[in-house]
This record gives structure tokens, C-alpha cells and sequence, in this order.
């Protein structure tokens, strides 16, 4: 069962992913902050006065709130992690623009074939793939049928090599993709353990150990995982969709392209026998 999505759905998801981004840059939601410390009952109104009095005001926080402050703490693996995001993203973007501009195959194009087929045979389903040229399965099996010279055998192998052709095209992009989805976590591990090195470095170093001493190397190595993670899921679904869409374009071919293979044999046969 082939799955076909419209350009408004593509769109859609388009815009939802932009404001999605958006939103998760502005957030300065993901910082974790030290809770203030709370007074008991037994404390009365004028001790805790006093005791604000003699308190410092606390410096005034910078800007630099967010997503900035994550990737900071996360070290230099975050650099190469924001790179494959990037790339990833405007593969991406770009392969949805693509399937969404380009005419591949219309729903019910085998049927219709099918039925040109019937009725009147190989002449019918040369008219039909005619009238539907601006479709790419159009155009390689017109491409078979001209090399042909109604021999099946030449026109199974120029229907190959002109979807080759076109598949390759389809397939630009996806093997970077792959790869992102693939290194991403491995980088995010990476930084994992340079994160822990400086979490133990830190220790060998303390005269006192303490949580805030391990503090800093155990949140780098939390960022960089959660980053590789973050970078190479949006990738793996998005290739493995993509890579259903090529795949579903390949079958179709195969399938009308047999069609018009047994017409050939027919034809060739009773060329023969006449």
C-alpha cells in the first residue's frame, strides 16, 4: 500500500518544524537552576530581615540564556554536532521541497496503464504514457519504448538504465543523511567520555571532593548524549521515509514496466507466428 502525501501536508510539516526550532532556541526553560533557599516556621519575620539585609544582592544575570549556555557547557564536541544538524536539516528540507515539486507517479497510474492497455494494447499504452509525459515514470518508460525497437529484452535494460537514472537523482542526499544518523550518537558518546575524563581529572586534583566537583564534567557528558541523540533521530525517520518514497517509486516502475513487457512478448510472438 503506497502512502501519498499532498504539497499543503509537506508544507505543514514544514512550518511546524521551523516553529518547533524556534521555540526550543528561545527556551531558556532547559537550564537547571539551584532552588532558593527556603525559611522554616521557626524563623520569625524580623530574623529573616536581618538576615536578607546581610545577604549581598546576587550579580545580575547575562542574556546568554538557552540553548547558547548548553552548548557552551558542552564542550568542543558540540562543535561537529551542530555542523551534522545543519547538514542534516537542509538535506532534509531540501529532499521535502523536491518530492513535493517534482511529479513522480499519479495515484492509479498502474491501473490507468492497465486499462489503456486493454484496450487497445501497446499502441493505447504508447498514447497514455504520452498524455502523462510530465510524470518521471512516464518519461523512463517512453525512454524503454524508444530504445526498444519492440524487442522486450532491449527494453527491459533501457527501462533500467533510464530509472537508474532517475533513482539516483531521488537518492541525492540520503547516504549523508544515513551517515549523520549514524555518527551523531557517536560523537554525543564522545563527548560523554571527555566529559567523564574531566569529571575524574577534576577529582584527582580536589583536596576535597564534593558534588560540585564532578558537578561540571557529569552535565558535559549528559549535553553531548542528549545532542547526538537529538541530531540523529530527526535524521534516521527522515531517511527511512525517504528512502520509502524511492522505494515505492522503484516497485511502481517495476510493475508497469512488466506490464508493457508482455505486451512486447505478445507482439514479438505473433510477429512470429504470422
Amino acid at each position: 500500500m503506497k502512502i501519498y502525501i499532498s504539497k499543503t501536508t509537506v508544507k505543514t510539516i514544514t512550518y511546524l518544524l521551523a516553529i518547533l526550532c524556534a521555540f526550543y532556541l528561545v527556551s531558556p526553560t532547559i537550564i537547571s537552576q539551584e532552588a532558593p533557599p527556603t525559611s522554616t516556621e521557626s524563623e520569625s519575620a524580623t530574623d529573616m530581615a536581618k538576615k536578607q539585609e546581610e545577604i549581598p544582592a546576587p550579580p545580575p544575570k547575562s542574556g546568554s540564556v538557552g540553548l547558547v549556555d548548553l552548548f557552551v557547557v558542552g564542550g568542543w564536541s558540540m562543535w561537529p554536532l551542530l555542523v551534522a544538524s545543519i547538514v542534516a536539516l537542509g538535506i532534509i528540507f531540501e529532499r521535502l521541497y523536491f518530492f513535493s515539486t517534482t511529479k513522480l507517479v499519479a495515484k492509479g497510474y498502474s491501473q490507468d496503464l492497465e486499462d489503456a492497455i486493454q484496450e487497445s494494447g501497446l499502441d493505447g499504452a504508447k498514447r497514455y504514457l504520452e498524455e502523462t509525459k510530465n510524470q518521471k515514470i512516464s518519461s523512463v518508460l517512453i525512454g524503454g519504448l524508444e530504445v526498444s525497437q519492440n524487442d522486450p529484452e532491449i527494453f527491459s535494460q533501457g527501462v533500467e538504465r533510464e530509472a537508474g537514472e532517475v533513482i539516483t537523482i531521488l537518492e541525492k542526499g540520503l547516504v549523508v543523511l544515513a551517515a549523520v544518523s549514524t555518527i551523531a550518537p557517536l560523537i554525543g558518546f564522545l563527548g560523554t567520555v571527555s566529559g567523564m575524563i574531566n569529571a575524574f581529572d577534576a577529582i584527582a586534583n580536589a583536596d576535597q571532593v564534593n558534588a560540585k566537583v564532578v558537578a561540571g564534567g557529569i552535565k558535559e557528558s549528559l549535553i553531548t548524549t542528549a545532542t547526538g541523540l537529538i541530531v540523529a533521530i530527526p535524521a534516521m525517520v527522515f531517511y527511512q521515509y525517504l528512502t520509502s518514497r524511492v522505494n515505492a517509486f522503484t516497485s511502481i516502475v517495476e510493475e508497469t514496466a512488466n506490464k508493457l513487457y508482455k505486451e512486447l512478448l505478445k507482439k514479438k510472438a505473433s510477429k512470429a507466428g504470422a
